[in-house]
């Protein structure tokens, strides 16, 4: 199971990062990207956004954001937080 995690993980970065070369090569100039798991740990926090947006927090990819709605809460408000820093 980890193996399959580990493996899907290192694609969806293969893929943001073909995005962004993709997005570079075309001088993009505002994209709207859609996190990953949208904690900390997201490949997508490299990109200085603009906004950043929280939908809806459930139990879900507890074993990477925390075990509670709080930690989770935590986890993602952290992408946020980055944002206000750039």
């Amino acid at each position: 199971m980890r193996r399959r995690v580990a493996a899907r993980s290192q694609l969806l970065r293969v893929v943001d990062r073909a995005a962004f070369l993709y997005f570079a090569e075309r001088k993009v100039e505002i994209a709207i990207l859609e996190v990953g798991l949208g904690g900390r740990l997201d490949a997508t926090n490299i990109v200085e956004p603009m906004l950043s947006v929280i939908t809806d927090i459930a139990l879900d990819h507890q074993e990477y954001l925390g075990e509670t709605i709080a930690e989770i809460a935590r986890e993602k408000a952290e992408s946020c937080a980055r944002a206000a820093r750039w």
